[in-house]
């Protein structure tokens, strides 16, 4: 399958350990199987993508969970090792738990061979097969266009690739920071003294008017440039952001990263997202359980969930404005319906006071009526610190 997408959170355990319930034995039911606790089987989930990234490397171990549990346990206290081409090593430590960080930055090399091998508290021992490093395969360009679609308006974000490079698998990531402009920011705020509320101007240096947010995708993009279309630059939308969503009000950057794995690794993500599609995990479609690169060693029956992924990694960010797509248009709404509105300054009826709002920072200071009433509005709407921070990234351009 190529140019594929899932909505996937990045912690996979959380769906795969879902499998653990179902069973092999659902492959043929004809209803809808229903999970009860005595189904449980405790399984190792890994979590490992190592790059060409000269960083420190994370593996994150963790153990299926009950199904009326919903969160995972972490796996404490484990031994960590990656194998360089058998004979040089690198010593993970963890650093929360159930989270291995290396305790040197590497990154992975082109033709090296590496091998996860894990052993945890109570003894049990695992080893993942030996993966090659993969070349690097830089992206060709990115581009944010209109959409085509006439049913899917707004705006695409496309990986230019040459389907003639050596890696024929690829996984995206990205991170897309955005500014957000409160639309009701006054410059003022309101502040008891006394018993008396009075307008005062933000204290010097408070910036609340224009934030930004980073946002990491939650979901697994998948693409085969051989089986895509022919032609050798071709693109490929690794993100859609309807017109009407305000993240693109204003000024919206997109970093993109584009992984570079092995066939084994696309079909292993391939086959999670056909055993979790759907909203109904407990179908009669699920395939049940599935094998990784990782194994027991010390019983060879045991099931391990999980894949050890080596990956090279390229990336490219890009800026665009709304205007420099839809120029002398109306943006899209604000996250918050802004409406400016006069709290009672006793609670009355369950209303609460213009006492409680503030006190409990859910509102902002607007306006005041001639008459001397304080007129407030969501504080998301005049400060923009309650969805984003003020500091302006390094990165940011404008």
């Amino acid at each position: 399958m190529s140019g594929v997408k899932f909505n996937i959170s990045p912690l996979t355990a959380l769906r795969i350990s879902l499998l653990i319930l179902i069973g092999v034995s659902t492959a043929g039911c004809i209803e809808s199987f229903v999970p009860e606790t005595d189904t449980f089987e405790d399984v190792l989930v890994i979590e490992a993508t190592l790059t060409d990234e000269l960083k420190p490397q994370e593996i994150i171990l963790s153990r299926a969970f009950r199904f009326e549990e919903f969160v995972p346990e972490p796996e404490r206290n484990a031994t960590v090792v990656v194998m360089e081409n058998s004979s040089s090593q690198y010593i993970f430590e963890e650093t929360l738990p159930g989270t291995y960080h290396s305790t040197t930055n590497f990154a992975i090399l082109p033709g090296n061979t590496y091998q996860l091998m894990v052993s945890t508290s109570d003894g049990r021992q695992y080893e993942s097969s030996s993966v090659v490093g993969p070349e690097p395969a830089p992206i060709q360009g990115l581009t944010a266009a209109i959409s085509e679609d006439p049913e899917a308006e707004g705006m695409e974000i496309l990986v230019e690739y040459d389907n003639t490079q050596a890696s024929s698998y690829f996984r995206y990531k990205y991170e897309e920071t955005y500014k957000i402009i409160a639309p009701d920011w006054s410059g003022q705020r309101l502040e008891y003294q006394g018993p008396q509320l009075v307008v005062m101007p933000l204290p010097v240096g408070r910036e609340e008017r224009t934030c930004f947010s980073t946002v990491l995708s939650d979901e697994i993009i998948l693409n085969s440039p051989r089986s895509s279309n022919s032609g050798n630059i071709l693109g490929f939308p690794v993100r859609f952001i309807e017109r009407d969503n305000f993240i693109i009000s204003h000024r919206y950057s997109i970093l993109v990263k584009q992984l570079a794995i092995s066939e084994e690794s696309y079909s292993y993500l391939e086959t999670l997202e056909s055993s979790t599609a759907g909203d109904d995990l407990l179908s009669p479609s699920q395939p049940g359980f599935f094998n990784g690169n990782v194994s027991s060693t010390t019983n060879t029956d045991e099931k391990v969930l999980g894949f050890f992924h080596v990956a090279s990694v390229t990336s490219e960010r890009i800026f665009f404005n709304y205007e420099d797509f839809y120029p002398n248009e109306e943006l899209p709404p604000y996250v918050e319906n802004c409406l400016p509105f006069i709290p009672p300054l006793e609670s009355v009826g369950g209303e609460l006071s213009i006492h409680q709002l503030l006190g409990n920072n859910t509102v902002k200071y607007h306006s005041t009526t001639v008459f001397g009433e304080f007129v407030v509005v969501a504080r998301a709407c005049a400060d923009c610190t309650a969805l984003g921070d003020p500091n302006v990234p390094d990165f940011w351009e404008e």
